[in-house]
């Protein structure tokens, strides 16, 4: 089973690891791939830790107990747990305000009348920070990036960037206008497998890195992509390589090279680390955190909310296409994000009627 819990609700997942130990106990082996440690250390029974294509160790449980995750950590990054994830202190953050939506509505699609939509969504992103963007799987978070990039069609409401009122038709007229986006699903959205990293490092700079004549400059391509494989620590052969040859985590970097070629005003990363492992998770973290000190405002969509909460300045919660709550980083922690990412004002409101209703009736 490879990857098989990557695009599932953590109820499915649970049912799934149920699913999984009912055929272990029927002695069915399994063999399950994933970069999800905790759902590793809940089911397995042995571990086999890969790190660059060779062996890093084993690891087995210790009379039934699961495999405690400081230990699988230190095997596949070849370090300690604590020096990868300890939160950042907070960043003095004292930008203006970069992009501003404001009361945006997206159009029904006619073919999927339940998808999401927004709803009035206002939001502000400044310059220089990360806000972190959190909520469950149909909230709302991949549309309202969608809807700023221009893939998707706005109804009502406004964008203003620098001050100043926009209306991306397309993908094409965000990237002109200075925003980037790193979509969810990286291998259907964000690379051309089957070409070279060089081509898909450039792909939305060709008019930078052409000669004037409609031919592209190719050492000025291969200087620029030679400059961030050494910023971002690419681990590639070659520039020919084929990107669907690169590990996750190489694929992401060359992704978010594509986009500080351009030198981007926003920069929108949407389920940044998935399908990754945890070395590499961190390694983009940092790449997040060095972007906004040099004074990009990005906007980080996480359905992890650890990963929330370690890189992001400022966080908003979104449900069923609404903004339900923002707070700084530093006051945020899982218990409260849940909260405001599982109820809405309307949702509380019900509750407490029928609570009145329920303590009337006990009277």
């Amino acid at each position: 089973m490879d990857e098989p819990t990557s695009a599932l609700t953590e109820t499915e997942v649970q049912r799934l690891l149920s699913i999984m130990d009912r055929l272990r106990r029927d002695k069915v082996a399994i063999m399950f791939v994933t970069h999800r440690l905790e759902e590793a250390s809940a089911i397995c029974d042995r571990m086999t830790v890969l790190r660059d294509g060779r062996l890093a160790g084993h690891l087995d449980r210790d009379q039934g107990r699961p495999i405690q995750l400081p230990r699988i950590i230190e095997k596949m990054v070849g370090r300690a747990a604590s020096e990868l994830y300890a939160r950042p202190a907070q960043r003095a953050v004292a930008g203006d305000v970069v992009l501003s939506v404001r009361a945006l509505r997206t159009v029904r699609d006619p073919e999927a009348p339940h998808a999401i939509v927004l709803d009035g969504v206002d939001i502000d992103l400044k310059a220089g920070e990360i806000l972190g963007v959190a909520g469950l799987v149909g909230s709302g978070r991949t549309e309202l990036a969608r809807a700023i990039f221009g893939a998707d069609r706005i109804a009502a409401g406004t964008i203003t960037l620098d001050g100043k009122p926009i209306a991306p038709a397309s993908p094409a007229d965000a990237i002109a206008l200075g925003i980037g986006l790193v979509p969810e699903d990286r291998k259907h959205q964000a690379i051309f497998a089957a070409l070279g990293i060089l081509p898909n490092f450039s792909v939305a700079s060709l008019g930078r890195f052409s000669n004037g004549f409609g031919f592209m400059a190719e050492r000025r391509e291969r200087d620029a992509l030679s400059g961030f494989r050494k910023m971002l620590s690419i681990r590639m052969a070659s520039a020919e390589q084929a990107i669907e040859g690169l590990s996750g985590g190489n694929q992401q970097k060359v992704i978010l090279a594509r986009w500080l070629a351009r030198d981007p005003k926003v920069l929108i990363v949407d389920e940044p680390t998935r399908g990754v492992d945890v070395g590499a998770k961190a390694e983009v973290h940092q790449i997040l955190v060095q972007l906004a000190a040099r004074g990009i405002a990005v906007m980080m969509i996480s359905s992890e909310l650890p990963e929330v909460l370690a890189v992001s300045d400022r966080i908003v919660t979104m449900r069923r296409g609404r903004i339900t709550g923002e707070m700084p980083g530093v006051e945020a922690n899982e218990e409260k994000l849940m909260e405001l990412m599982a109820l809405d004002k309307q949702d509380t409101l019900g509750q407490d009627a029928q609570g009145r209703d329920a303590e009337r009736q006990a009277r």
